[in-house]
């Protein structure tokens, strides 16, 4: 059975140890932990001594430009719904040929095929 630790008692101890000079075995007696548990987190926080901080959740509420959104499928009627449809089927079939159209800087079309090089 694996014994998940708290993160700040992790840092506690690393801080303890590192910076404070107290004994490694005796601290690993002291909060029940393994010596060996302890001495890979001694190992980490010495490679990182951030690496027991909080970790910070960073939330993006940009959207990606070129993305189109997608439509809502149950608002549509059934020929709309066939054109999107066909519309994909015909870009699937495009692409197990090996190329892809884009729009050029003009609005024409423009086929770009893909070399074996740029796919892997």
């Amino acid at each position: 059975m694996q014994i998940h630790y708290n993160i700040e008692l992790k840092k506690k101890l690393c801080e303890d140890i590192c910076l404070h000079g107290k004994s490694t075995s005796l601290s690993a007696k002291q909060y029940n932990v393994p010596l060996k548990t302890l001495e890979k987190w001694i190992t980490a926080y010495n490679k990182n001594s951030h690496c027991f901080d909080p970790k910070v959740e960073m939330i993006n509420d940009f959207k990606i430009i070129d993305k189109p959104s997608e439509p809502d499928y149950n608002d549509l009627s059934n020929d709309e719904l066939k054109s999107i449809l066909m519309k994909k089927d015909i870009e699937i079939a495009r692409l197990k040929k090996g190329y892809m159209v884009k729009e050029g800087g003009t609005g024409e079309k423009v086929f770009i095929t893909f070399s074996k090089k740029n796919t892997k």
